[in-house]
């Protein structure tokens, strides 16, 4: 593995956004979940809960400033501290065999339908593997460049559509029952993974480590909320009945310059999915280097790439599998572990550890 130069807060907080939107893309608004104006309500409240959520474990990365989580569990407990990078590499693992096969799963039945699911996914592994491998500047930069593609993609959507959007087809939370809108609640944010890897990665940012969580949820706010909300708009009722409603949306876009935007954002959402399965990769790589002999730990992203794309190719043939791999994260039991209870414990074991001094 090549390089752990520092990054830039911006440029960590565009890496999560980019992870975050691409799961959207690919996976949300479901036919079966609330109102666009519902999900666009609870989105801030959540990104406000993972602020709570996340302080013990920023309090602890203030303590032991320049120190990530796995350093810190070495020295407070010993070899019963590889829990911690076990536990980031299935996490990692999971994430990066749910994205793979949602992508997948997105160009075989809209783009390309006669493809065969392997292709996409050996190839997108194969790329996203050499970029994390490369570390996390070269990453971060190629992030930036697909932001601002992304943004430059959404403003001409917008202003093809804009004439078209129709604002009375958002109705208010009313018409969500509470369960509902309470299962929503905990998808967003427990469900968000991303939190997972911004404790991980938060140590490899230069300066202004706090800024990168801000950053980032002011991008998920207005980004997430203005696609929710444009597309239900555009779509009306025909929305529900999308499994990728936002794809539509580009298909029925044009311009005087592009005709037809939708291959376009195929090839964004490609970039996109890179950019997550690299973070990801980054992650799970340097965990599972945690675990290896030096000798092959270098292998590390190499052979967690490997792993994730044998996974995903042969999950593509059983689906009830890798739905309740979704539901697993979606009830929030993941993020939760990594996020709260481990790092609560190590904040617990640090002062014992003082107070017996």
């Amino acid at each position: 593995m090549k390089g752990d130069s520092a990054i830039s807060s911006w440029q960590l907080a565009v890496l999560l956004f980019l992870s975050r939107i691409t799961y959207f893309f690919l996976a949300e608004p479901r036919s079966e979940g609330p109102q666009a104006l519902t999900a666009a309500i609870w989105i801030p409240i959540s990104i406000l809960a993972n602020f709570l959520l996340l302080l013990p474990a920023y309090l602890l990365l203030q303590k032991n400033k320049g120190k990530g989580l796995l350093d810190i569990a070495a020295e407070r407990w010993g070899r019963l501290s590889l829990i911690f990078p076990a536990g980031f590499l299935l996490f990692s693992v999971c994430v990066l065999v749910q994205t793979a096969c949602s992508f997948s799963y997105f160009l075989t039945s809209t783009a390309y339908p006669q493809s065969s699911p392997w292709l996409f996914i050996l190839l997108i592994f194969g790329v996203a593997g050499y970029a994390a491998s490369m570390g996390y500047e070269p990453t971060a930069r190629f992030g930036s460049f697909v932001f601002v593609a992304l943004s430059a993609a959404l403003l001409f959507v917008c202003a093809s559509l804009w004439p078209q959007a129709q604002w009375e087809f958002l109705r208010p939370p009313v018409y969500d029952g509470w369960q509902s809108q309470l299962q929503l609640f905990v998808r967003l944010t427990l469900g968000n993974v991303e939190t997972a890897a911004l404790l991980f990665l938060l140590p490899a940012v230069a300066k202004n480590k706090g800024g990168v969580f801000w950053r980032w949820g002011i991008l998920s706010v207005v980004v997430l909320d203005g696609i929710i909300l444009f597309a239900a708009a555009v779509l009306g009722d025909y929305a529900q009945t999308q499994r990728f409603p936002f794809y539509a949306v580009t298909k029925i876009a044009e311009l005087s310059i592009f005709q037809r935007l939708d291959s376009l954002h195929v090839a964004l959402w490609v970039f996109m999915t890179l950019v997550r399965l690299a973070l990801f990769l980054e992650v799970g790589g340097k965990s599972l280097a945690r675990l290896l002999p030096s000798k092959v730990s270098r292998y590390a992203i190499s052979i967690c790439a490997a792993a994730s794309a044998l996974l995903a190719g042969c999950l593509t043939r059983w689906p009830y599998a890798l739905e309740r791999v979704g539901n697993l994260f979606a009830g929030g039991g993941p993020v939760l572990l990594l996020t709260v209870l481990l790092p609560l414990l190590l904040l617990w074991s640090k002062r014992k550890g003082e107070a017996g001094q």
